[in-house]
């Protein structure tokens, strides 16, 4: 095959120039107001949103110019290299354009649009207001980047610019402690993953000369595979390369791609700085979970798929099956209102991941995009809540330490707030997987598929890998009864604080502002299953689902997926005959979570909920997230600043004293040599000058011209010399 063909430059077209627009116009957004916003009208808010809507705008005419119809790719040569053999190598940028593509363009510029209409409701009056929609420019133009890119080097850069824009965001208020420990942790924690995603990043690059995904793709679908490895050869620059990766090698290069997904998509055992993540404003939040940084390692698995072998999309598939259960058990026993969103979007990436892994690609994509709906609408409503327990807070003079996002303060809200009430009861719905809602569909699908997986993996008559499956349907049960009880203690019940209910609302005729209300509105319609599949009750017959199938993601009609191909073709044929059952199974379930929450929560007084506390081992374990920050903490983080400090001892007491006063003993060394310099060395070099100046005038006086001395001295030395030899 020949490499520098597939890597050579390909013209633009309008679509992907337009593409170039959207990418740019929030950067825009970001440097206008980052420089000039104080000085604008409301603080540049309507620039900021004005340039999100455009940019979702022309995502909308590209969607519809691209879905189901053409893939556009443009390249160029951005920068070439000299290589040890003489020639130059050739590194490429692109934009590329497919159902994936224009998918995620709508969904980010979707959600960051109404996220910051929003804002300009739950930020008004922050001091911090053109700063922060300022960061929302920037996180929006970092994640369209990693959606546009064609590469994986310029992957990686934008990759790491959301790392950056999250890390200002999570920590705006940055005059908190818990900010500014938040967002370190976050950005940290990250560093992990992409430790991992950089070496598999070059591992391939090392092998296969290129960064470009469309060039890997074509050449892994070239490729042989036997039972020694992976082989394929291809021709770069004239010169022949054949690549023989080991099974174990190209696993482990995989894995290290997921590793970056591991850490951005807050997977086992990374997944602790999500949480802590809610130290941002509840708009980010909703920001970060729905649409853009997390989701961006699932895309990042997508876009990479091809390259996954079975053993590496199996380990995936744990991770993912355990991050889910992982999450749901943690959400069990949480009181803060964003706690338990937050833990419940651990456990629906899990979720997503375990889709990837068990060959269901499609349906792991279709849930990245309902729940970017029904997560963003469930946060959105969660700063609702939050914003109006402030409010009636600060109006009837509570208590500083009331928790204004304890769940447990709150009860009976439905009556004083019932369009927050039936919008987040829709969205939690559609996260349960109720029939008719969205997250009932792409569920069913990741579910259907993993089943499918499963007994295909077990057909030797190892029936371990029904434990997939089997978690994924035990966490529909879970994430029913988390939900029910979240929703029973806000909203059901009495008011559980010492003022009227109705203090909370805006006013008495309005129950929040117009400019937060719509966005929620939207997002809770867009959770019902009609938008996404004509017949709400079966993801078979989803619009979505099939315009990202493998086939039609990939280019010239292949399958992506390396040793993925039986699997996918056996696990279609399995859906037909399993789905329904399994999707009948799935709703029972959730409808037995909620039932169980009901029942459990139902008969208890409003002061037992007041001073409910998690009781019990298995409820502190769940409470505590499985006490993973300290186990974290006493094994990495205090011996490693334990470290740091014997080091910092080293380097002062020893290191740096040994430096001190060792220069200290030279000086004194210094002075002893110049003494002995001056005296010894500068005395004799006097001393024999000084002779020799005598010795000189004494010479000189012998020389006086005078025959009667010169005689004189001679018989002197004449007796002297008859002395000698007498004595002798």
């Amino acid at each position: 095959m020949e490499l520098t063909s597939l890597l050579e430059p390909l013209g633009s077209t309008a679509e992907t120039n337009l593409a170039l627009v959207v990418l740019l116009l929030p950067l825009l957004g970001f440097v206008s107001l980052f420089f000039f916003g104080r000085k604008l009208p409301r603080k540049g808010d309507w620039l900021s949103i004005a340039f999100t809507v455009l940019a979702f705008l022309l995502s909308v005419w590209l969607f519809a110019s691209t879905w189901n119809t053409a893939t556009f790719h443009t390249r160029t040569i951005w920068f070439s290299l000299h290589t040890l053999s003489g020639t130059f190598a050739d590194f490429t940028a692109g934009v590329l354009l497919d159902n994936l593509a224009v998918l995620m363009l709508v969904i980010v510029t979707f959600i960051s649009t109404l996220v910051q209409l929003f804002s300009v409701g739950y930020m008004h009056g922050d001091r911090g207001y053109s700063r922060y929609f300022a960061y929302l420019g920037l996180f929006t133009f970092s994640m369209l980047g990693i959606v546009l890119v064609d590469n994986l080097l310029l992957l990686f850069m934008f990759w790491e610019l959301v790392a950056f824009s999250s890390y200002l965001l999570i920590g705006f208020w940055f005059q908190r402690p818990a900010a500014v420990a938040a967002n370190k942790k976050a950005f940290l924690v990250n560093r992990v993953g992409d430790i991992g995603l950089l070496l598999g990043l070059f591992t391939f690059y090392t092998y296969f000369r290129t960064f470009d995904l469309s060039a890997l793709r074509a050449l892994v679908s070239a490729g042989n595979w036997a039972a020694a490895g992976f082989t394929v050869d291809y021709t770069l620059n004239g010169q022949l390369w054949l690549v023989e990766l080991s099974p174990v090698l190209l696993t482990l290069a995989g894995l290290g791609l997921f590793m970056g997904c591991v850490g951005k998509s807050a997977q086992f055992p990374l997944q602790v700085w999500l949480p802590d993540a809610m130290q941002g404003p509840t708009p980010v939040s909703a920001l970060i979970h729905a649409a853009t940084m997390v989701a961006a390692g699932v895309y990042l698995l997508a876009r990479c798929y091809a390259f996954f072998t079975v053993d590496a999309l199996t380990v995936i598939a744990i991770v993912g099956a355990i991050t889910a259960l992982l999450g749901a058990l943690a959400a069990l026993t949480q009181y803060d209102i964003k706690a338990v969103l937050a833990f419940s979007t651990i456990s629906q990436l899990g979720y997503m991941v375990m889709g990837m892994g068990t060959g269901a690609h499609d349906a792991s994509l279709f849930h990245l995009t309902t729940h970017a709906f029904f997560k963003a609408a469930l946060f959105l409503n969660a700063g609702i809540i939050i914003h109006a327990m402030h409010r009636g807070l600060h109006h009837t003079h509570q208590p500083h330490h009331v928790d204004p996002q304890d769940i447990r303060n709150m009860g009976g809200l439905r009556k004083a707030m019932p369009l927050t009430f039936y919008t987040y009861l829709l969205a939690a719905a559609a996260l349960v997987g109720l029939p008719l809602f969205s997250g009932f569909l792409s569920k069913d699908a990741i579910l259907s598929g993993s089943w499918a997986w499963a007994q295909i993996m077990s057909s030797r008559g190892n029936y371990i890998y029904f434990i997939v499956p089997i978690i994924g349907f035990t966490v529909v049960l879970l994430t029913a009864y988390y939900m029910g009880r979240h929703l029973w203690f806000m909203f059901f019940g009495s008011f559980r604080l010492p003022f009227d209910v109705q203090a909370l609302r805006l006013s008495a005729r309005q129950e929040v502002e117009q400019v937060m209300a719509l966005p929620v509105l939207l997002l809770a319609i867009l959770s019902l299953g009609i938008f996404f599949s004509v017949n709400p009750l079966s993801f078979g017959s989803s619009w979505l689902m099939q315009g990202i199938s493998l086939e039609k993601l990939a280019e010239g009609g292949k399958v992506l997926a390396t040793g993925m191909l039986q699997l996918v073709a056996a696990q279609d044929e399995a859906n037909h005959t399993t789905h329904i059952v399994i999707g009948v199974l799935s709703a029972l379930l959730g409808l037995a979570g909620i039932g169980l929450a009901i029942s459990m929560y139902k008969n208890k007084s409003s002061e037992a909920l007041l001073q409910e506390a998690p009781k019990g081992a298995l409820a502190k374990l769940s409470f505590n997230h499985f006490y993973l920050d300290q186990f974290y903490s006493n094994t990495f983080i205090k011996p490693t600043l334990l470290l740091a400090r014997a080091l910092y001892r080293v380097d002062k007491r020893v290191i740096d004293f040994t430096l001190n006063y060792g220069s200290k003993w030279l000086v004194v060394l210094s002075k002893i040599v110049a003494w002995f310099d001056r005296l010894m060395v500068d005395g004799t070099v006097w001393l024999v000058g000084a002779l020799s100046k005598v010795l000189g005038l004494f010479g000189r006086n012998l020389q006086n011209g005078k025959v009667q001395s010169y005689v004189a001295y001679s018989l002197f030395g004449f007796i002297l010399v008859i002395l000698y030899i007498l004595l002798i």
